[in-house]
């Protein structure tokens, strides 16, 4: 096959697959740039976004430092002493809510003679002077019971009934050191009486709790040896 001749002065080359191939490069080139750049921007803003709340949050941490640190120091500084005077006064208050009045009419019930009788009980739940300021000093007992102090007035047959009533207070552990304030003889030729007493409620629970537990012991006991006596010998009996 013939060739035509080629009459040009320079030889002819086809560049346009080298540009085209340069072009398409060049302008991925710049796709990946604006990726690239848009990627940094996005890094820039994040990290900046980071490091705002980073600060923040130091901020705060250290606020509550400084907040934990005056809170120490108002604690250090609080009057114990009134503190204790708090716990003190709600004591009485949970004290007064919770006392148990069966049980100290029980008690009492138990103890008053058949030729006496009470005519009104006063109980004072507050704590005597000194108690409170055993409380301010902090040398309270801890787990000591706080006793009520109790005014019973009454009237008896004579005094050794009230006398009797007395003995029988000093002789109960739920009641202590109790005080004949007052004794009068009535138109009627009673003897009219007043007294005070410390009662101990807890002591008072206690002892029930044990007498009760005591009395249905018995009772068990009864049962059973009423049982016992109630069986009959199924063995018959031989004579000789």
């Amino acid at each position: 096959m013939l060739r035509s001749p080629n009459l040009a002065r320079r030889q002819f080359v086809n560049r346009r697959p080298v540009q085209r191939t340069a072009l398409i490069l060049g302008v991925l080139g710049g796709l990946l740039l604006l990726v690239n750049l848009w990627l940094y921007v996005g890094y820039v803003q994040t990290r900046s976004s980071n490091a705002t709340q980073l600060n923040e949050i130091e901020a705060r941490i250290a606020e509550e430092n400084e907040n934990l640190v005056a809170a120490d120091s108002t604690l250090a500084s609080a009057d114990l002493r009134l503190q204790n005077e708090l716990v003190w006064f709600l004591n009485q208050r949970i004290d007064e809510r919770s006392f148990g009045w069966s049980v100290l009419f029980d008690r009492l019930a138990g103890l008053l003679p058949g030729d006496a009788r009470l005519n009104s009980l006063t109980p004072q739940f507050s704590a005597r002077q000194e108690d409170r300021s055993a409380v301010r000093r902090g040398d309270f007992e801890s787990g000591g019971e706080q006793p009520v102090t109790l005014t019973i007035q009454g009237t008896a047959r004579d005094g050794e009934a009230v006398l009797e009533l007395v003995d029988a207070l000093f002789a109960d552990p739920a009641f202590r050191d109790p005080n004949l304030s007052q004794e009068n003889r009535t138109a009627r030729g009673e003897i009219a009486f007043s007294l005070t007493t410390s009662y101990l409620p807890h002591t008072a629970e206690a002892l029930a709790a044990g007498e009760r537990l005591e009395s249905a012991a018995d009772d068990g006991a009864d049962d059973a040896g009423q049982d016992d006596d109630g069986e009959e010998d199924d063995d018959p009996e031989v004579s000789t």
